[in-house]
């Protein structure tokens, strides 16, 4: 759901600059709107290709389109084929079917996914055009263009079309043409279009009301009194009704002639089929229904002994009776008909049975036209409120539908359905308000909403800040060198002892589904199998065994070997000295074997020469499976990848981006296919990030005390410590994010009015390359992206207004810096900067994303982008999608307050009465840092609204924009997903103590604050580095509470 709530705040966020930039009116450039359509085209396409939409939805769609090309209209509909769309469409679908076949695209490729949605995303362009031109004429050119920003860039639409695949886009269109045309009074315009709706969607009848309030206005009551002198109004009114009962007559002629090839009954049962489809009170909708927890229910259900369709058909009934009644009071305002097109498409939707989760996005386009004819700010929230909603609904049916395990009552269905209500009572507010006895014209509202914009805008300007020069670089000191490099010495050799094994096995035996191995022991009958296999995992092997060579073998059953670069054992224990191990599975690799007796005594088999190198490498056999020469925890699917990587195999870890496993495989191919060599490039990158935390602190504080003090607690943390030892990719994002964020403190730090504006670009294109790192790493560096943007706007930000505070004084200067040089270069220095992050904060991460997957393979043999395509659509829905569990995850709120550690390795050394040697490592957090962590976050928001502290609030963000993210994510999730969030609690706590610099005991306390984190950090070593401890100690001194599970009992 993480992605589905930031889709809705980003469309929450486009809504309200759309609605300013309608009042506000400003004039744009020209190519703006050439820009908005390219992109909102190009955005489309791009979403097509990397979704394959609703499965059933797009199977139909693919399959009908080959069906009409090859057995034409006339065998179309069959009993024996589901098809329930009327021939309107099929006739898109047969072009649809011609063109794959023409061009032989193969199914579900990029190309035919993007060429089945095409139909529904030229008119989702069509529709804005359509939008821009009425906006144009009614009110200006640039109010279009923010209108059409607010429905080509509306996530909910671009759901429908792009990713979904479904066709309601159309639909959309042919309503709004039919209101324009009534708008219009051009009556045979609007029945041509309602006709070609029933053509191709049956739900166009649900606007049968608006068709006919039009046909009302402008046929049966028209006013013709005054039209002619020749005629009377009666025979005016006869001769005009009969003139539009000859052209609806054409239009049916017309449909039926459409019909005709498919055959006049064929098509009246699909209608009829359609029509009766889906009897229940609601269909995966949000509405009245589904707030009750009525989805899926059947329709003949009962309430007060009334059944629930007979409820719908009174709110259909009622429906129609509104709107009728609504355009008879207003007869003369001809800008009604979207209006009254939304209101009854949003109340069948709403309380009506048999309603689909996107039967009412119709009344999306309608609303906008509605209010581009009647501008209120109600229309205009109406709109926006109906989007989110109608988004929630169709996104959580798209990624989270499930028939087999459905929650009816599931709260976002719940919540979203009561949204949904409360939208629906507005707009019936906004039709009393608007169109009622007592309607409220919007010149006065749209004229408050322009003096309050007008006035805040203003009060920017009056508040214009004094321009602040550039900060000066303090150089470091000789006494920065030797803290910095004492403490990253020290840190060092705790994060290089004892990491790992620098020998494992490495020849292989390779083994074909059926090919079987024998052993035959002379001295003893082994007992048990040590292995270590890889890179493929779960190898199934049929067990047999045979006293004497001439014996038939006997089987006993079936042996597993599971993980991959670890050694384990499994059972062999058949009493026989004779042994066959057949693979059931279609190939193995098997590194090594050794068989053990019953005393653990290795026994090798005769002609164990045969197999060459199955056992040439029993010398590096370990007694005891351990961390040190296996692997733990997802290392078993990042260092395998890594392995993969080297050797040009299809890559098994395929849910995060490759860079991460890229820098794994650097050390592997440097130090060899061992624990030492997976782990130890993010051990080093941990080691990096020591320093690098003291070149940050040293740039926010400028004192050598505050950033030796940050460098202790982080180096320290325990976190840090246990997540850079083990062979996963949190340690690479960890890395980037402390360097984007440090470039972007740089930059933030810098002003271009002076400082040469090539010298300010520098960090700032440092931050971006990071970025393009971090993300290529895993994708939560795009939470990081989206901190750094804000920063960047709020530093863009201040620049404008100190710009303001020049042009007040033009020939006045502050701090050295001429207000005239200000307002020269503030236009340009902002537009080239704008561009050059365009460069470096889209561009280049993406050159850098797409070239991370140059070692990356799947199982087809797509071209790099095509994999990277593919590759991000089995990401998203394995991240959309993980419902597993794990006894040591943890939600959000858990891990500021350390309640759940994540438990990765556990031994039994020894056994003894009062509990014996323990190893174990898990990752948690140093409860010195982390717990104050939490007073220095408040202190940190402190310092920004009460004293506009600027640090504090670049400190507070990058924080908020790691964590806060993960307040929404549904999906399963761990501790160590605090790890990028540590660097900055530790600079808040830093920030927070150089505050307070005429404390006198504060160099006192600091220092005493270290030694407790380094005592910490000594007392809890044997559970976050493996080493031997003993039980009692761990389950007297150091599991603080029932949650830590930190060595087994």
């Amino acid at each position: 759901m993480l992605f589905i709530h930031l889709f809705a705040l980003l469309g929450i966020l486009l809504f309200a600059i759309a609605y300013m930039g309608t009042i506000l009116n400003r004039k744009l450039p020209k190519y703006c709107f050439f820009i908005l359509f390219l992109a909102a085209f190009s955005l489309r396409l791009l979403a097509a290709a990397l979704s394959k939409g609703f499965d059933n939805d797009t199977a139909c769609f693919a399959a009908w389109a080959d069906r009409i090309y090859q057995v034409r209209p006339g065998a179309f509909y069959s009993p024996d084929v589901f098809t329930d769309y009327p021939p309107g469409y099929m006739y898109v679908l047969w072009l649809l079917g011609w063109i794959r076949n023409l061009f032989r695209l193969e199914y579900y490729s990029f190309a035919h996914l993007m060429l089945l949605k095409l139909p529904a995303i030229l008119c989702d362009m069509a529709c804005s055009v359509l939008l821009f031109r009425t906006a144009a004429k009614k009110l200006s050119e640039t109010k279009a263009f923010f209108l059409c920003l607010a429905y080509l860039f509306n996530p909910a639409v671009i759901l429908n079309s792009s990713v979904w695949g479904q066709v309601d886009s159309i639909l959309a269109l042919i309503t709004a043409l039919m209101c324009l045309y009534l708008a219009q009074g051009r009556m045979y315009g609007a029945y041509i279009v309602f006709g070609l709706g029933i053509l191709v969607k049956p739900h166009t009848l649900l606007f049968t009301p608006v068709l006919l309030a039009g046909f009302l206005d402008h046929v049966l009551f028209k006013d013709f009194r005054g039209k002619s002198p020749a005629k009377s109004p009666a025979a005016l009114r006869v001769h005009n009704l009969a003139h539009n009962c000859i052209q609806i007559l054409t239009v049916i002629i017309a449909m039926i002639i459409l019909c005709l090839p498919f055959g006049l009954e064929n098509v009246w049962k699909q209608y009829f089929s359609t029509v009766t489809s889906y009897p229940y009170a609601a269909v995966n909708a949000c509405n009245f229904w589904g707030m009750l927890g009525l989805n899926w229910i059947s329709q003949d259900n009962t309430f007060l002994g009334i059944p629930y369709r007979i409820y719908g058909w009174t709110a259909i009934a009622a429906a129609v009776a509104g709107v009728l009644i609504l355009s008879l009071r207003n007869r003369k305002r001809q800008e009604k008909y979207p209006f009254l097109g939304a209101l009854m498409i949003f109340s069948v939707y709403l309380f009506s049975v048999r309603m689909h989760e996107r039967y009412l996005f119709p009344g999306l386009l309608l609303l906008i036209l509605a209010y581009v004819l009647r501008p209120s700010r109600l229309l205009f929230l109406c709109y926006a409120g109906f989007s989110v909603m109608h988004f929630y609904n169709a996104a959580n049916v798209l990624f989270f539908y499930d028939p087999s395990n459905y929650d009816r009552h599931a709260p976002v269905i719940l919540f979203v359905s009561a949204g949904m209500l409360a939208c629906w009572i507005f707009l019936f507010h906004a039709a009393r308000q608007l169109y009622g006895k007592k309607a409220v014209y919007n010149e006065e509202e749209m004229a408050g909403d322009t003096a309050l914009l007008s006035s805040l805008s203003a009060a920017v300007g009056k508040a214009g800040l004094a321009p602040r020069p550039s900060r000066k670089e303090i150089p470091l000191k000789k006494a920065d060198f030797i803290c910095m490099a004492v403490i990253t010495s020290v840190y060092t050799c705790f994060a290089l002892y004892d990491l790992g094994d620098r020998q494992a096995p490495v020849t292989a035996y390779d083994m074909t589904q059926g090919q079987s191995v024998e052993f035959e022991f002379s001295s003893a009958s082994p007992v048990s199998l040590s292995y270590y296999i890889a890179p493929w995992h779960d190898r199934k092997f049929t067990l047999e065994g045979k006293i004497t060579p001439s014996d038939d073998w006997t089987s006993f059953g079936e042996i597993t070997l599971n993980n991959v670069f670890t050694w384990q054992t499994v059972s062999v224990d058949t009493g026989m000295p004779y042994l066959r191990l057949t693979l059931e599975d279609d190939q193995a690799s098997l590194l090594e074997f050794v068989f053990l007796d019953g005393e653990g005594n290795v026994l090798m088999p005769s002609l164990a020469s045969a197999y060459g190198n199955l056992f040439d490498e029993s010398d590096v056999y370990p007694e005891v499976s351990t961390y040190r020469n296996s692997m733990y925890f997802d290392e078993i699917y990042h260092g395998r990848t890594a392995y993969e990587f080297i050797h040009g195999l299809t890559s098994y870890e395929n849910t995060h981006p490759p860079l991460g496993k890229i820098l794994i495989a650097l050390g592997v191919a440097i130090f060899g296919m061992n624990p030492f060599g997976w782990r130890i490039v993010g051990t080093l990158f941990g080691i990096a990030m020591v320093p690098m935390v003291y070149l940050f602190a040293r740039k926010i504080s400028g004192d050598t005390l505050a950033s030796s003090f940050a460098c202790v607690l982080f180096a320290f943390d325990f976190m840090h410590f246990t997540q850079t030892r083990i062979a996963t990719i949190d340690v690479y994002i960890t890395f980037f994010v402390i360097l984007m964020y440090y470039f972007m403190y740089r930059y933030s730090q810098m002003s271009f009015y002076d400082t040469e504006l090539k010298r300010t670009l520098i960090p700032l294109g440092a931050c971006g390359v990071c970025m393009g790192l971090g993300i290529a790493s895993k994708w939560t560096g795009v939470y990081a992206g989206c901190g750094l943007a804000v920063i960047f706007f709020a530093v863009l930000y201040r620049r404008y207004r100190e710009y303001v505070y020049a042009c007040k004084e033009p020939s006045g200067s502050t701090e050295g810096i001429s207000h005239k040089s200000i307002q020269r270069l503030f236009a340009p220095c902002t537009k080239n900067t704008i561009l050059f992050c365009l460069v470096f904060f889209v561009a280049v991460p993406a050159v850098i994303y797409l070239l991370s997957y140059i070692p990356f393979r799947d199982y087809s043999d797509r071209g790099l982008i095509s994999r990277l395509f593919y590759n991000q659509n089995t990401m998203f829905s394995y991240h959309s999608g993980l419902e597993s569990t794990h006894d040591f995850s943890s939600p959000w709120y858990e891990w500021p307050t350390i309640k759940r550690p994540i438990w990765y390795y556990s031994r039994i050394v020894t056994q003894t009465a009062t509990g014996g040697l323990r190893e174990g490592i898990s990752a948690f957090g140093n409860p010195a840092v982390w717990w104050a962590g939490i007073p220095a976050s408040f202190y940190m928001v402190y310092l920004w609204l009460k004293k506009k502290d600027r640090t504090a609030a670049f400190l507070i963000t990058g924080y908020m924009a790691q964590y806060l993210p993960w307040f929404f994510v549904t999906r399963i999730t761990f501790i160590y997903h605090y790890f990028p969030s540590v660097v900055f609690i530790v600079l808040m706590i830093t920030y927070g103590f150089s505050q307070w610099k005429k404390c006198r005991t504060r160099t006192a306390v600091m220092v005493l604050y270290c030694a407790a984190v380094i005592g910490l950090f000594l007392l809890f070593y044997p559970v976050l580095s493996g080493a031997p401890v003993d039980a009692a100690f761990v389950e007297k001194y150091l599991r603080w509470f029932p949650g830590w599970v930190l060595t087994a009992k």
